[in-house]
């Protein structure tokens, strides 16, 4: 512009000298994956419309963009809607029961550490509520959860079989 406003002419330069950034800028934006996107986000809506609980579950194999599709529903859903939880299958980790769940309730809590301390109350009267006596067997699988409703009593022993039905009915 300078050249033009001094001499009335601009010279021959190279296109595009100037346009590349100084570091590799990848877009934040999924492409290609719109199909399973909105199946994710249809789910959400069935959930937010009848109030019953769903569990989705994404397979496919390594490599695939599974992890790619969750955190786009992630980047769409948590802005305006608030909590979002999800969890990745560590096939190193196969030998830890409920590993994966347990990855997907730490993503919940820590969100909630940052809310006010009024919010923060009603949740942790909510947790309470929910979990009953059996409250530090879910300390014990996600140890963050003991920052919202602080150390919990020993659940009562039962027989091994009674343990696993307690367990997965407090789960």
């Amino acid at each position: 512009l300078a050249q033009w406003v001094a001499q009335g002419r601009i010279d021959d330069f190279p296109l595009g000298a100037h346009d590349t950034p100084d570091r590799l800028l990848i877009p934040e934006r999924l492409y290609g994956r719109e199909r399973e996107v909105e199946a994710l986000l249809a789910a959400f809506d069935r959930v937010v419309q009848d109030g019953a609980a769903e569990l989705v579950l994404v397979s496919g194999y390594s490599g695939i963009g599974k992890s790619a599709v969750v955190n786009e529903l992630h980047r769409v859903l948590v802005p305006p809607r608030g909590l979002f939880a999800s969890g990745k299958f560590d096939q190193y980790k196969r030998d830890i029961p409920y590993s994966t769940l347990a990855q997907a309730f730490q993503g919940l809590i820590r969100p909630l550490l940052v809310k006010s301390d009024a919010e923060l109350s009603h949740w942790r009267a909510a947790l309470l509520e929910a979990l009953g006596p059996n409250g530090q067997l879910m300390v014990n699988l996600v140890p963050e959860l003991a920052l919202i409703i602080g150390e919990q009593p020993l659940a009562p022993d039962l027989s091994p079989q009674d343990q696993q039905a307690r367990f997965q009915l407090v789960f």
